[in-house]
């Protein structure tokens, strides 16, 4: 099976998780994406933040590595986290975005649905350690 390697933002605003949908999808997921050729993780993640949200990105630090099967590919997604502060507004300058939120802790019962990884991986992640209070 095939590996797919994203870099993901891991935003934290009042307690809640900064989570972007794509056009036409009923699934959230973190904001990122995949490096070009040449590109380092950290890289990729500040272009990804300007072009998907319109905003700069102050890097506070490697999470980790996490893995899972890929919601849109017959893949095994492998997520590297980073914890980020956002500077400026949020704009979504992606045609691919239709919407961004912050989710609280009783998204599931406000029916969203976010991905098995987010849900599996990075949430229980964040509130061990703190960075979320859920």
């Amino acid at each position: 099976m095939k590996e797919i390697h994203k870099i993901v933002a891991i935003v934290v605003q009042d307690n809640a998780f900064l989570m972007v949908r794509k056009v036409g999808k009923d699934i959230w997921t973190s904001l990122g994406g995949k490096p070009e050729v040449g590109e380092s993780e950290r890289e990729a993640l500040v272009r990804e933040i300007k072009e998907e949200v319109g905003c700069e990105a102050e890097i506070v630090q490697k999470l980790g590595d996490f893995t899972d099967k890929a919601i849109f590919d017959d893949a095994i997604v492998k997520i590297s986290a980073y914890h980020v502060n956002l500077i400026g507004e949020i704009k979504l300058d992606d045609p691919e975005l239709e919407e961004y939120k912050f989710l609280p802790s009783n998204y599931k019962e406000l029916g969203i649905h976010v991905s098995p990884i987010t849900e599996n991986k990075l949430i229980p992640f964040c509130i061990k350690n703190n960075l979320l209070n859920w």
